[in-house]
């Protein structure tokens, strides 16, 4: 089983191999997608982690196994050549992922692919998004960025703040600006890598499915608050005259401190998650002891 995932890797390897050049590109090259790096480690790790549930020897159901490995092998070649085709170029990474899982199922069966399948998955948090719909996921992150901070400016003294689409208008000491929530600042990078710890947290340790539920979800109003924090608290340092502030290291430091901020928040929600309900050990029952009869008074 060894040598043949090796070499089917090797061969996945070179038919995919401009595919993995691009994506190593697009991460070294794209600050939005910077985090890929750490994916395929992360799942690397979290098969690590569960190594002690790692399945020993192929089980039966083989031939169903085969079947099924092939089938994705099948779906990932025909997804492949359309769009290579078509020039289109996420969903060829996404059949890469696709190849992986059966791969992992036509070589090593069920069990392999049960305990496998999560690292598998998370992959698909390293694929680049297409630019259409990337930009069409800011707009929206960027019109509530907007909002929120033109009403927290308008708690200045003698500020007025309206937001107008994805810029603030304000007017203050006599003059008249704006401040434009650009792309960089939508908080989509953010939203991205805050996803991508939420799920892998909520899969790390052993907890119900609720708790996995609550902790996944969370993980967009958290980003969004967070970016909403770093877009007011620039707009502060613009207003008054502190733009060399908003820019270079310390704008990178600002970011840094979200994220920190953003960390902080997911680990008090695991916190809570994990002692909202205190399992308590039922009292072993006690053996009445019947009383003895005594002489009568």
């Amino acid at each position: 089983m060894t040598v043949q995932a090796v070499v089917v890797a090797g061969l996945l390897f070179l038919h995919y191999q401009h595919v993995v050049d691009r994506l190593v590109w697009t991460w070294k090259n794209n600050g939005d997608w910077s985090h890929g790096f750490i994916i395929p480690l992360f799942s690397l790790y979290y098969l690590y982690l569960r190594r002690h549930r790692r399945p020993f020897g192929i089980e039966g159901g083989q031939t169903s196994a085969q079947l099924a490995g092939a089938g994705l092998l099948l779906l990932a070649f025909a997804i492949y050549v359309t769009f290579t085709l078509a020039k289109i170029s996420y969903p060829t990474t996404v059949a890469l992922v696709i190849s992986v899982a059966g791969v992992v199922l036509m070589l090593c069966n069920w069990p392999w692919a049960r305990w496998s399948w999560f690292a598998v998955a998370f992959l698909l948090f390293a694929l680049p998004l297409p630019e259409r719909l990337y930009v069409a996921l800011t707009m929206p992150l960027r019109f509530i960025a907007a909002q929120v901070s033109a009403s927290v400016l308008s708690l200045v003294p003698g500020m007025d703040a309206q937001p107008v689409g994805a810029v603030v208008e304000y007017f203050y000491r006599g003059q008249a600006n704006t401040l434009d929530i650009e792309q960089a600042c939508s908080g989509m990078r953010l939203l991205i890598t805050m996803t991508a710890l939420g799920v892998a947290m909520a899969f790390l340790s052993e907890r119900p499915l609720w708790h996995r539920l609550v902790m996944i979800m969370s993980c967009v109003p958290i980003a969004i608050f967070c970016n909403i924090l770093r877009v007011t608290a620039t707009g502060f340092m613009v207003v008054f005259e502190r733009e060399d502030l908003a820019r270079g290291f310390w704008h990178t430091m600002l970011g840094l401190a979200m994220l920190a901020i953003a960390f902080s928040l997911y680990g008090t929600l695991s916190y809570v998650l994990n002692h909202l309900f205190i399992e308590q050990e039922k009292n072993e029952p006690t053996t009445a002891v019947a009383p003895t009869a005594g002489a009568p008074r």
